[in-house]
């Protein structure tokens, strides 16, 4: 199949009488959504019509059109289309705040927030890993909203595996830590030398053992394989 434009699969094809031919088409597909990427506009439209019906267009989905000439006369004489859509997964790591107990300690929040900006179901793993500065000592942690138990202190704690999100929805994850800092000279936990975020907040440029920085890491298959059948 040409990847661009269109692919003639008969010519002057003969078929007998209550004969049947079948052309079995095949493609894979990728797709990428970030905002400035070079391939298209950036933004999913859905099939108006998801499957064999009338109704989609050009530019949808997984748009797909066969036309027929029947009489030999280079002019379309039968037109049918099929549309499918696919799910596109995405994360962002959100750095929530601060909160300083009575006790000396500190509750860290982040948000874990995955969306489907996909036509069509999709599924993910996720899992959280703190990677603090190293004078920093985890005392506990939890993550509720979309599920919901204890994280590991030391370590990747997963949070979901191959969970289900329906197109444009949205599952946040609140993940939570207390923690505890010693810095004085001599203590057993780390090199007594605090190493602060290089970018505070949530954009790029931070360095594991940082600070309080967290990754979250999903994963979903972003590759697809349509077939259509002719």
């Amino acid at each position: 199949m040409n990847t661009t434009g269109s692919t003639t699969l008969a010519t002057n094809a003969s078929i007998a009488a209550g004969a049947t031919h079948t052309y079995n088409v095949s493609f894979i597909v990728s797709m990428d959504l970030t905002p400035g990427t070079p391939i298209g506009d950036n933004i999913y439209y859905a099939c108006e019509v998801i499957g064999n019906g009338p109704g989609s267009l050009p530019g949808q989905g997984l748009y797909n059109k066969a036309e027929l000439d029947k009489t030999g006369d280079g002019v379309t004489d039968i037109t049918d289309d099929a549309c499918g859509d696919i799910p596109y997964v995405t994360m962002v790591k959100n750095f929530v705040g601060v909160t300083t107990n009575a006790n000396g300690t500190y509750t860290i929040n982040y948000a874990v927030v995955v969306n489907n900006q996909g036509g069509a179901t999709g599924s993910y793993s996720l899992k959280d890993t703190p990677l603090f500065d190293n004078d920093v000592e985890i005392n506990s942690g939890t993550y509720s909203g979309q599920a919901s138990g204890s994280m590991n202190t030391t370590g990747s704690t997963t949070l979901a595996t191959n969970a289900s999100i329906a197109a444009g929805a949205t599952h946040t994850y609140n993940v939570s830590f207390i923690v505890s800092m010693d810095l004085t000279p001599g203590t057993p936990i780390g090199d007594n030398i605090y190493y602060a975020c290089e970018v505070v907040g949530n954009g790029p440029g931070q360095l594991a053992r940082s600070g309080l920085v967290q990754q979250s890491r999903g994963r979903q298959d972003r590759r697809w394989h349509y077939r259509y059948y002719r």
